[in-house]
């Protein structure tokens, strides 16, 4: 088994050293991607395209390529600066215009609802026009990546959210960019909390209680006496895949610990501040104890107001 470089073979003596040569090959080229594409690198795209400029671009997705300078000849029919959301799509800006009012005020919500600072560095926006195009966008960069509605990739630049435009793009935006903002503000939380605040605030509501598909499944739950198990949360490990009821739980324990109480959001914050600042924060059940009379108890009351 042997692979060609420079004119001369390269001689494997098993599958397992072909395998590891091949993953280590395959990382390298999504490295030079993210090198040579101007949205991953974080270069600045302002250049928003007329209607008429864009219809003279070929209609497939830009590809991933070098660019001399992206600042005067954008690879992307319509770039857009929304607040710190620098919003590079195939889809015309006049039909996101209203859903990105949404999405704007996103970052202010995190900051007054969680009082920790967000960083101001942009996040790249990528909205494509249909959930085809995505995939095929997402695989040019992570090959074995699974179809996903959307997603937000970490790296040594600014934050890359990755979505395609439908019926609940603002919610898939939301979520992810909540991913991208407290990454960018260095917020460390645990990967099931990661979720419970993306689930959190992915809702553009006033009332963060009406979640279209946990609300009224949570409620149901602990009307048959179940509850969100928060130690069982905390024990999972970070490489472990949640579940759909692992997203619910977490939300649900997100939306108790913000809204319970004035003392449950203070150790709540508190919890965020020194996850923030890298001080020893502990568990989030633990911090909460002395806010409760019990869990269980604390918690169905909650869910059944």
């Amino acid at each position: 088994m042997w692979l060609r470089m420079k004119g001369k073979p390269l001689i494997f003596r098993n599958r397992l050293s072909f395998s590891i040569a091949c993953s280590i090959f395959r990382w390298s080229c999504f490295v030079c991607l993210m090198l040579c594409d101007p949205v991953l690198f974080g270069q600045d795209t302002t250049v928003r395209l007329s209607s008429a400029a864009a219809a003279s671009k070929v209609a497939s997705v830009p590809s991933v390529s070098t660019s001399a300078d992206v600042t005067t000849a954008s690879r992307w029919p319509y770039v857009e600066r929304i607040g710190q959301f620098q919003v590079h799509s195939t889809v015309p800006i006049a039909k996101l215009e209203k859903h990105l009012l949404y999405l704007s005020t996103l970052p202010t919500e995190l900051a007054n609802t969680l009082a920790i600072s967000i960083a101001e560095q942009p996040i790249h926006l990528v909205v494509l026009e249909s959930r085809e195009s995505l995939d095929n966008y997402v695989k040019r960069l992570l090959p074995d990546a699974i179809s996903r509605r959307a997603l937000y990739i970490r790296h040594r630049g600014p934050g890359l959210v990755l979505t395609y435009f439908n019926a609940a793009w603002v919610t898939d935006a939301r979520h992810e960019c909540t991913h991208a903002l407290l990454d960018a503000s260095r917020v460390k939380v645990p990967q099931w909390l990661d979720e419970g605040l993306a689930e959190y605030f992915e809702t553009a509501s006033t009332n963060p209680l009406k979640h279209a598909t946990h609300g009224a499944a949570v409620q149901s739950q602990v009307r048959y006496g179940q509850v969100a198990d928060i130690q069982q949360l905390e024990n999972t490990d970070s490489n472990t895949t949640l579940t759909a009821k692992d997203y619910r739980d977490a939300w649900s324990i997100t939306a108790f610990a913000l809204n319970s109480s004035d003392q449950t959001r203070a150790i709540f914050q508190k919890y965020l501040q020194d996850l923030q600042n890298e001080r020893a924060a502990g568990l989030l059940s633990h911090r909460l104890q002395p806010a409760l009379h019990s869990w269980r108890e604390d918690f169905t009351q909650f869910f059944r107001r």
